[in-house]
């Protein structure tokens, strides 16, 4: 019995040697600097794929609000050692400050949706990662905005109008939308950081904004008939992310939208009805996130 234990930790030993040889998986200085601030804040378990905020969210308390001292300490150090600039120090606190409002406001009963869980651990992730990086990029990619590209999307539109890829109608139309954007980035920017879901949603709606002029290479065909655009749009809001109340409104908009493709059947609609159907029902799937 004894011989037999001894086999047994030799072999245990042989494995912890091995093992010790195994080479471990590389990540980026960006990355490595982004989990140790999460780390100093919350533990190793949120670096390492656990649930510390959620599980604390879950039992109704304010992890960000408890924390906020130690992230404000650890922005002044890095404002101290110039990897970050004062005012992006200063802006970051402010940041930090809105976001327990935030927590403040869903905790109020002392429960967190999933989605306001997910809204918050989202943007903490982003503010982390303003952190991390030295400071604000801004924009939706690559430090670019919305607004800075609007005076070449208009100069595209005017030509798809010169050439007559579009109408006069339907190019005052699509730099209207555009200007819509720019504002809706605007909004996004009231707390100085664009969240994953806000800068995804922001490109999708570039995105089909582009598709519209004309003057891209061709995407992947889109259905036509207008029942299967809506049938997608009710699969699709299920997984938006979208609050619920958001929900209800794009659905009360796809049921009007549903009686307008049916009277549209039944008669014979101008370029003009078609063109408006056609446009309402992408403000839908923009908005309820259809893939394509």
């Amino acid at each position: 019995m004894r011989a037999f234990a001894v086999i047994l930790t030799i072999a245990a030993a042989g494995a912890t040697s091995v093992a010790a040889q195994q080479p471990t998986p590389q990540s980026s200085p960006q990355q490595e600097r982004v989990d140790a601030i999460l780390g100093a804040l919350f533990g190793d378990s949120r670096t390492g794929g656990g649930t510390s905020l959620e599980t604390q969210w879950t039992l109704g308390r304010f992890p960000l609000a408890q924390q906020r001292s130690q992230f404000e300490a650890r922005v002044d150090a890095d404002a101290r050692t110039g990897a970050l600039s004062r005012s992006s120090a200063d802006q970051a606190k402010s940041d930090y400050r809105a976001l327990v409002d935030l927590e403040a406001r869903y905790g109020a009963y002392r429960r967190f949706t999933t989605q306001e869980r997910a809204e918050l651990t989202d943007r903490y992730d982003s503010l982390t990662r303003v952190v991390a990086e030295g400071g604000y990029s801004g924009g939706v990619s690559g430090g670019t905005s919305v607004a800075d590209g609007r005076r070449d999307f208009e100069a595209r539109v005017d030509e798809s109008v010169r050439v007559r890829r579009l109408t006069r109608t339907q190019g005052t139309q699509l730099k209207t939308e555009y200007a819509a954007v720019v504002r809706l980035e605007a909004d996004y920017m009231r707390d100085r950081v664009l969240s994953a879901r806000e800068r995804d949603d922001l490109e999708t709606r570039l995105d089909a904004l582009d598709a519209r002029v004309g003057d891209v290479a061709a995407q992947p065909s889109r259905p036509v008939d207008p029942t299967t655009r809506l049938q997608a749009i009710t699969r699709a809001l299920p997984s938006s992310g979208l609050t619920r109340a958001a929900q209800t409104q794009l659905r009360t908009e796809q049921e009007d939208l549903s009686r307008l493709a049916a009277a549209y059947r039944r008669l014979s609609p101008t370029a003009e009805e078609q063109n408006y159907l056609d446009r309402r029902l992408t403000d839908l799937e923009t908005r309820a996130r259809v893939r394509r």
